[in-house]
C-alpha cells in the first residue's frame, strides 16, 4: 500500500483553508482574495515545473546527450586493442 501521508496533509489542508473562507466575514475578504492568489500562483508553478521535468524526461533531454556524444568521440567498436594480436 502507499504511503498516503502527503495525500492527506493535502486534502487537510484544502479542507482546512476553505472552511476559514467559508465561516470567515466580509472584513477578511480581501485577506481571502490575496490568499487564494498566492496559493493559485504557487499552484501554477508546481503544475509548470512538473510539465517541464516530464518533457525533460520524455525527449530524453540530459544524460542521453551525453552518452551520444561519449560514445561518438570513441570511434567504431571495436578499432581499439590493447594487447598486440598473436598470429
Amino acid at each position: 500500500m502507499p504511503d498516503l501521508t502527503i495525500p492527506l496533509v493535502a486534502t487537510s489542508l484544502f479542507v482546512g483553508v476553505g472552511w476559514l473562507i467559508i465561516n470567515a466575514g466580509q472584513g477578511y475578504d480581501d485577506a481571502i482574495r490575496h490568499t487564494l492568489t498566492v496559493f493559485a500562483l504557487v499552484l501554477g508553478l508546481l503544475v509548470m515545473a512538473g510539465v517541464t521535468a516530464k518533457l525533460r524526461a520524455g525527449l530524453g533531454v540530459g544524460r542521453m546527450s551525453h552518452r551520444i556524444e561519449a560514445r561518438s568521440a570513441d570511434g567504431p567498436i571495436g578499432t581499439t586493442r590493447t594487447a598486440p594480436r598473436r598470429d
